[in-house]
């Protein structure tokens, strides 16, 4: 096992040219941890309430171990948000995610009952443990998606998590619509795993059969190097 990232320069550089790509492109990159600003912006712009796993009202300390990142437009719309917050998955995700996201619903007073207490056997989340970072509240406008953003922005953010925390993995939980799209590997993700979480009642809006994506330490590093040679790629071409 390496200690660290095995490539930490590379890593930054590539957050330094995802980053102007956005930028390039007429874009603006807000990125902060005050989550009561995000918690209005999102309402403001886009209806309804920030999801349970950033809420500041049911999240002590949520600014020390999380962050957020708007993408604005040249009129300063609003095109893009995500979020990304670190905790600790013992004794694994598998054991832990379940009664972890039933306790945030709970404190906001929304009742999540299981289907089943645990995901299926042999789940990919067996395996993983210690330090984690939740990736949620992602929405990317279709005029965006269309100029590459979609490809840019999650990366973005999920290598800005790795810098910052080093986790074992990043995962996410996702509905059926995006699971069944194709989204997720253009995102960066590895692995796909349908039925994680089932539930038998859950708030409006929610989906019954949930999906775990997730990219653990290795896949991480892996897409690094992917994201680099494409990087790489895309010069050449257009030089």
């Amino acid at each position: 096992m390496v200690a660290g990232l095995r490539d930490p320069m590379q890593l930054a550089e590539i957050c330094v040219a995802l980053k102007r790509g956005v930028i390039d492109k007429g874009y603006s990159i807000e990125i902060s941890e005050d989550f009561r600003v995000f918690g209005e912006m999102r309402s403001c712009s886009r209806g309804g309430k920030v999801a349970p796993f950033f809420d500041p009202a049911v999240n002590a300390s949520l600014d020390e171990r999380a962050f957020w990142m708007a993408i604005r437009d040249s009129s300063n719309a609003l095109v893009c948000t995500q979020a990304f917050r670190l905790d600790n998955a013992e004794p694994t995700l598998a054991d832990w995610a379940p009664g972890w996201i039933m306790g945030l619903y709970m404190r906001r007073g929304e009742l999540l009952v299981p289907r089943s207490v645990s995901p299926p056997i042999r789940s990919v989340s067996e395996r993983v443990s210690g330090p984690v970072v939740y990736h949620g509240e992602l929405w990317i406008d279709a005029r965006a998606r269309a100029r590459g953003l979609l490809e840019m922005v999650p990366r973005l953010g999920i290598f800005l998590a790795m810098m910052k925390w080093q986790p074992q993995a990043v995962w996410a939980i996702i509905g059926q619509s995006m699971a069944t799209r194709g989204l997720i590997t253009r995102l960066g993700y590895a692995h796909l795993e349908r039925g994680f979480l089932q539930w038998e009642f859950l708030p409006e809006g929610g989906d019954e059969v949930e999906w775990l994506a997730i990219a653990e330490s290795d896949a991480l590093e892996y897409l690094l190097q992917e994201t680099g040679l494409c990087a790489g790629e895309d010069a050449r071409v257009s030089g």
